[in-house]
Formats: structure tokens, sequence, C-alpha cells
């Protein structure tokens, strides 16, 4: 599963040269992870793609603690959808609505 720690190293291998099969043995990702990481680099959209795994992240948490039964409380439907329009800024989410819910 990627991270960002696992992209950040992804990319310090790429940058130094490193083929995809190459980083996918050495960091323990499949050859598809390691694909989009060097897309996502060679495209420019690196910082993008950290984002949204950090945004994979605060989901899951989220959802984790739905499951859970605890649910959401107080700031965390805000720092959630701000966490959205940080790596989807056209989404056009207002973190004030989300306060209302």
């Amino acid at each position: 599963m990627l991270t960002n720690e696992v992209i950040e190293k992804a990319i310090e291998m790429y940058e130094k040269g490193a083929t995809e099969p190459a980083v996918a043995d050495a960091i323990k990702i499949s050859d598809d992870e390691a694909k989009a990481v060097a897309e996502a680099l060679y495209l420019g959209e690196a910082e993008r793609l950290l984002r949204e795994v950090a945004l994979a992240g605060v989901l899951e948490a989220g959802a984790l603690a739905l499951r859970s039964g605890r649910g959401l409380i107080g700031d965390a439907v805000a720092a959630v959808v701000r966490e959205i329009q940080l790596c989807y800024p056209g989404a056009r989410l207002n973190s004030v609505e989300a306060d209302r819910m």
C-alpha cells in the first residue's frame, strides 16, 4: 500500500535513475504502485499524489471511526472537508456547510 513515506522513497530512487521494477522490489510495493509513482513524477503530479494518499488516510480514519460507532465529533467533519478541498480544489465544497452537519 502506498504511503507518503513509500512515495518519497520511490521518488528518491527514481531521481537516482532506478527503474520501476527495481523500485517495486526495493520498497516492496506492487509493480502498479511503482508505475503510478513514476507516472506522477514524470507528469509533475508528485505533490498531488502525496496529497491524495494523505487524504485517503484521513478518509480511512473517518470510516474506521464511523464503523466503530464513535462517529465524527466536533471539527472532524470540517477537517475532512478541508482535506478534500486541498486535494480537489475544484470540488466546490464549503467547510462552513460541513460545520453545520
